[in-house]
């Protein structure tokens, strides 16, 4: 298990981009499960207090042999510490993500943390940023070919509500800026088309022309790096973590976080939630619906708009 960790680890800061903080509250999380199934936990506990049957090598505890039933015993046992119930909605997210991970790489037969539910009352609400942080983001001089990129990079991420996988893979001939669309390749190599608006497409036009310049002849890659060849996904996560930075934004900016600033200003603006999920690429209208969180501001507007004596109270307390 320790070498499965840190593979996970390793996957986390290379093709997630996560950040130095999250990965080590991860590692954190996975050793003391780990030891926890090496039953070195409580010294009060009887050995056989939760229910755990792993087979252990070489002082090490196989990955395969992990079932339900210890990452049930192991969130009891969090329980049993007194952690708060954030505490532990992260470690089982953690253990979830770790064990989708085995399974996606093929190290594991079968996800056993697949029907391991979160603390009721526990929701994970997306972090995004209002429209005017946005354009703080998007507010810097333009001077060479890569803060050009850089421009039209943030734009499309905003304008689009893209993954950062999707735009790091899109092709220049998957673009149409004459109807402001781009074909982009998601999850399970499941294609669909993404809308680009007129000033995200200008930027995009911008952003090519300075590439011509600077490269020549056109290669494959929608986005390139300074030597013009395609951009990964980590250096998409440092190109806006740095423009964040820039910006003089205290919290840090990744690009999952404009996904979820796309959606919410969709949803704040009144869009179906069928269409926000079509365009965001999700299978399930159930993690579309974590959109569903609002500002105060559109709630008095609709208080006012709907509320027969709305106007009235708001007037009485004037």
């Amino acid at each position: 298990m320790i070498k499965e960790i840190d593979q996970f680890m390793d996957y986390l800061e290379c093709e997630k981009g996560a950040a130095n903080k999250t990965r080590q509250a991860y590692n954190r999380d996975l050793i003391q499960f780990y030891k926890f199934l090496m039953k070195d936990y409580c010294k009060d506990k009887e050995n056989n207090y939760y229910d755990i049957d792993v087979v252990i090598r070489d002082d090490d505890v196989l990955v395969n042999s992990i079932g339900q039933d210890e990452i049930s015993g192991f969130v009891e046992f969090c329980y049993d510490m007194g952690l708060k119930k954030t505490s532990i909605s992260r470690k089982i997210a953690c253990i979830k993500s770790f064990f989708k991970f085995l399974y996606n790489n093929e190290l594991i037969n079968l996800n056993p943390a697949i029907r391991i539910n979160f603390p009721k009352g526990i929701k994970k609400i997306p972090r995004f940023l209002y429209h005017d942080k946005i354009s703080e983001l998007l507010s810097f001089d333009l001077t060479n070919f890569l803060d050009f990129r850089d421009r039209a990079l943030l734009e499309l991420f905003y304008s689009s509500g893209a993954r950062v996988s999707e735009i790091a893979s899109a092709n220049i001939k998957n673009l149409n800026l004459s109807d402001g669309t781009l074909k982009v390749f998601g999850k399970g190599s499941v294609d669909r088309v993404v809308f680009l608006t007129d000033d995200t497409s200008i930027w995009m036009e911008r952003y090519l022309k300075r590439r011509e310049v600077e490269f020549g002849e056109f290669t494959e890659p929608l986005f390139v790096n300074s030597a013009g060849k395609r951009i990964t996904v980590r250096g998409i996560f440092y190109i806006v973590d740095k423009r964040a930075k820039s910006a003089g934004m205290m919290e840090r900016v990744s690009p999952h976080m404009l996904r979820h600033s796309f959606a919410t200003e969709l949803m704040n603006q009144g869009a179906d939630i069928r269409a926000i999920q079509e365009m965001l690429g999700h299978k399930s209208i159930s993690a579309t619906q974590v959109y569903t969180h609002t500002t105060k501001e559109r709630l008095k507007s609709v208080y006012e708009k709907y509320h027969p004596h709305a106007e009235d109270e708001l007037k009485e307390m004037e």
